[in-house]
């Protein structure tokens, strides 16, 4: 048969059916493939803020095991250069050709980065330390065994009762120095009627009074000096000091435009926070120095200037919290109460004023119990222990040794063993505190440390960035779609999407 004799028309019309197919073919690849690059894109900006995040304050981690991504550069706090950060990464990861024979290399996706952009950011400071709590908590939570978190909460616990009988100290103490004053006129009177009686009569009378020893004497002595002096004595106290004005917690700080998710609060969390300031920063006892202040923990407390002040602050604290629990106890036993209405029989009773001997008797156990409370705090100061209620057994003061307080306390009591520690007793005082004021404390303290270590000199705690929203434009070229274009007279363009992610630590 002669070929050329042959029709064509079935070709033709088989040739543009395939054209036809195959342009539905490559209509519908290409439109999956523009799904598929959305996709890509949005896993490109997740691992773009990953990416980003993962560039945390190494020395920040290993010190205090708090994530953050310090966003200043020579010139200050810049989202902008946190912002370039992040479109290196995101470039990197969309254009995968870079660095490779581009000729051997496919992308189907064909993106390409237009725009990146930081949306939003929190930082460490934000809210009061919130953020930093958060963080805090969420570690603690991860690390700390039942057991020991049931004993924390019992500490936790005992802070009202605590708090009742430093009240019930505090309103007796200036309940007996009102009635000691209203009666010191008409106790003058008497003195001097027996004075004159003495006199007419040729006897003397002040040898029996001055037989009999007056603690109270020695104790009025001991109230007009410095807590901190009597029960550390001979002890060096640092002399450190900082400067509070540029403190984070005493300056004000920029803030992201993020809010701080509030995973963490209660009691629990509460009590998880102060144990890891308790972990973290160093105490009087500890023995431990700080680049700033030797005394941190003293100092989230107190938040003076100097290591002394601050101290000072957590002795009288102490002697308080002491004083209270040590009047309540010995204020209920029936054997003090006896030994101290004779004490202030014997001083009081020939001036024949029952009022003046029971008020006198009041002030005896109030100065036992203060004399007492010396004792302990200079216990815990030693590195002993101190039970938080006393009984007959580990209570240390005789009556009779009272007038004998200050020898007394130059003996300390290191090998004290019963009872709570002194680290046990700041926590009472944090769970006592109060919580904002503590987060940026600490923040101040992490600061200075910081700051201390190589190359950190600049370190801010109001730079650390714990939270990122992010952005990123990319414009999707076109790959299959040049066929459907010529042979079915569709219109089309380079596709332009944007995606956001977001990330915390």
């Amino acid at each position: 048969m002669d070929r050329n004799a042959c029709k064509g028309s079935i070709t033709v019309f088989l040739s543009l059916a395939c054209i036809l197919f195959l342009s539905l073919i490559c209509a519908v690849t290409e439109s999956a493939r523009v799904q598929g690059a959305k996709a890509q894109s949005a896993n490109i900006t997740g691992m773009g803020t990953f990416s980003l995040l993962s560039e945390f304050e190494t020395g920040l981690l290993e010190k205090y095991e708090i994530f953050s991504l310090d966003g200043a550069s020579a010139g200050g706090f810049q989202i902008q250069t946190v912002n370039s950060r992040f479109e290196e990464f995101v470039t990197q990861n969309a254009n995968p050709k870079d660095g490779l024979l581009k000729s051997l290399a496919f992308d189907p996706w064909n993106l390409e980065v237009q725009k990146t952009e930081i949306t939003g950011y929190a930082l460490l400071t934000d809210d009061k330390g919130e953020a930093f709590y958060q963080q805090v908590v969420s570690y603690m939570e991860a690390n700390i065994g039942v057991i020991a978190l049931e004993e924390l909460l019992k500490l936790a616990d005992s802070t009202d009762e605590i708090e009742e009988k430093q009240e019930a100290y505090e309103a007796s103490q200036s309940s007996s120095d009102g009635q000691l004053s209203e009666l010191e006129e008409e106790k003058q009177e008497k003195l001097e009627a027996l004075e004159s009686e003495a006199l007419e009569s040729g006897e003397n009378t002040e040898v029996s009074v001055e037989t009999v020893s007056n603690p109270l004497t020695e104790i009025a002595k001991l109230r007009s000096k410095s807590t901190l002096e009597i029960v550390t004595w001979d002890k060096t106290v640092s002399e450190k000091n900082v400067t509070l004005s540029t403190q984070p917690s005493k300056s004000t700080l920029r803030s992201g435009n993020l809010d701080v998710e509030t995973v963490h609060s209660g009691l629990v969390s509460n009590v998880l926070f102060r144990e890891y300031l308790i972990r973290y920063f160093p105490n009087y006892v500890s023995g431990e120095s700080g680049a700033s202040l030797d005394y941190q923990l003293e100092y989230i407390l107190g938040g003076k200037a100097t290591d002394q002040k601050n101290l000072k602050y957590v002795v009288n604290r102490l002697l308080l919290m002491r004083e209270g629990m040590n009047y309540a106890y010995c204020a209920g036993d029936a054997t003090m109460n006896a030994q101290a209405g004779t004490l202030a029989t014997a001083l009081t009773g020939f001036l024949g004023i029952p009022a003046l001997t029971t008020a006198t008797k009041h002030a005896i156990l109030l100065a036992w119990a203060y004399g007492e409370s010396l004792v302990d705090v200079r216990i815990l100061l030693d590195g002993g222990k101190v039970p938080l209620a006393k009984s007959a057994s580990s209570w240390s003061l005789t009556l009779e040794n009272l007038s004998n307080i200050t020898e007394i306390l130059q003996s300390g009591g290191s090998g004290k063993s019963d009872g709570l520690s002194y680290e046990d007793y700041l926590r009472i005082l944090l769970n006592m505190g109060t919580l904002a004021s503590q987060k940026m404390r600490a923040l101040d303290l992490i600061q200075a440390e910081m700051r201390a270590e190589d190359g950190m000199g600049s370190f801010q705690v109001q730079n650390c960035i714990v939270a990122v929203a992010t952005s990123a434009t990319y414009q999707c070229g076109q790959i299959f779609f040049g066929l459907p274009k010529v042979a079915m007279g569709i219109s089309g363009a380079d596709l332009t999407f944007t995606q956001t992610a977001s990330m915390a630590y």
